[in-house]
């Protein structure tokens, strides 16, 4: 596969584990969807899940220098669509809520969520946008299951292989997988490279899922003219609550099938 090819079809991905500091979701709560109802999964379990990331190269959000957004009359913040996105919320995926809250929980979680949907956008400096319905809860997020924040998707799968096309260039030298992630119809929704880790792989061999996260904004691309090693953790922390403190993140648990 050429250079041009990849660019054209293929979206940028990663692989790390849900403690890793650029996401900080080692306390999140995540539920398995069963025939008997939600199954809640203890957090000291998953706290080393795996995580794969696929972040849109080709968005409505994203200008050539980065991330931009069309600001409306007013100080409200109009947040583009993005179709790509949309998409995957009607097979399933959740939308990212702006910040994660910690555990413990109690009943009055819900005002403390609309609390720090105020604060995170003060945090991140950026106006607040408006809810896209009356039913939201906080921007971006409908209720869940009690206790959960991530929940699997049926029919979802993220296929891992070995890949049988010649490495992108700065990948070159390196052992890596393709992975692709598909929708419930068996369509590939979205795909990358990225270089193999066997820790990962055993990882989602043994919980038999992966938190699949994909959007406009998880903290791969690094801001114009900065290099990968320039982008650090917290720097890639910051522009995953932007993504989704503007409603252009979604994910969930994804069944994992190896292919090695």
């Amino acid at each position: 596969m050429s250079g041009r090819q990849y660019e054209e079809v293929d979206d940028l991905g990663q692989i790390l584990f849900t403690d890793d500091p650029a996401l900080r979701l080692e306390g999140v709560l995540m539920g398995l969807e069963t025939t008997e109802g939600t199954v809640t999964l203890d957090p000291a379990h998953t706290r080393h899940m795996p995580v794969a990331l696929f972040e849109f190269r080709r968005a409505r959000g994203r200008g050539i220098f980065g991330m931009w957004y069309t600001m409306g009359r007013g100080p409200v913040l109009e947040v583009p669509e993005e179709p790509q996105l949309e998409g995957a919320i009607l097979f399933g995926m959740r939308r990212l809520p702006p910040e994660f809250p910690d555990l413990p929980r109690s009943d009055d979680d819900g005002a403390r969520l609309e609390e720090r949907r105020h604060a995170v956008f003060d945090e991140l400096c950026i106006p607040e946008p408006p809810r896209r319905d009356d039913d939201e809860i906080h921007f971006g997020m409908r209720r869940l299951p009690p206790g959960c924040d991530l929940c699997s998707v049926p029919g979802w799968e993220l296929h891992e292989s070995p890949n049988d096309q010649p490495a992108p260039s700065y990948y070159s030298g390196d052992t890596y997988s393709r992975l692709e992630l598909r929708t419930p119809d068996g369509e590939i929704y979205s795909r990358t490279w990225v270089p193999h880790d066997p820790e990962w792989e055993a990882a989602a061999l043994r919980h038999g899922y992966v938190v699949c996260l994909c959007g406009v904004e998880l903290g791969i691309h690094a801001p114009y003219a900065m290099s990968d090693a320039q982008h650090t953790p917290l720097m890639r922390h910051e522009a995953f609550r932007g993504g989704c403190a503007m409603g252009l993140n979604a994910g969930g648990l994804v069944a994992y099938v190896g292919h090695r």
